[in-house]
């Protein structure tokens, strides 16, 4: 009986770790331009080629200056489950247009 009660706390602690592994590496990838970029509030305002438009908190200060981004430029953002955006990439307009998905896809 005591077997029985360690192998299921086993197998549960085992599943909890797994799915907190695949959360917290969840993202998704939206293509655009930068409308506005708040330094003191660690936002950006992001519009999306179809013309949707969100106002985003930066998940770190530093991705702002690390890809030093300014109004009107094209990147390629990864938003996490929270709605943080965990990374920017500058890119050429030719590249923007690749299937992404809306926000409004992506929340439950």
């Amino acid at each position: 009986m005591k077997k029985t009660r360690i192998a299921i706390a086993t197998i549960c602690l085992l599943c909890t770790v797994g799915a907190t592994v695949l959360t917290s590496e969840a993202s998704t990838t939206f293509a655009g331009a930068i409308v506005g970029i708040d330094q003191s509030q660690r936002t950006i305002t992001f519009q999306t080629r179809d013309g949707h438009t969100w106002t985003l908190p930066v998940a770190d200060s530093n991705i702002l200056k690390q890809e030093q981004i300014a109004k009107g430029d094209w990147v390629r953002i990864e938003v996490d489950l929270s709605e943080r955006v965990t990374k920017i990439t500058k890119i050429r307009e030719g590249q923007l247009f690749e299937p992404t998905r809306s926000l409004d896809e992506v929340r439950p």
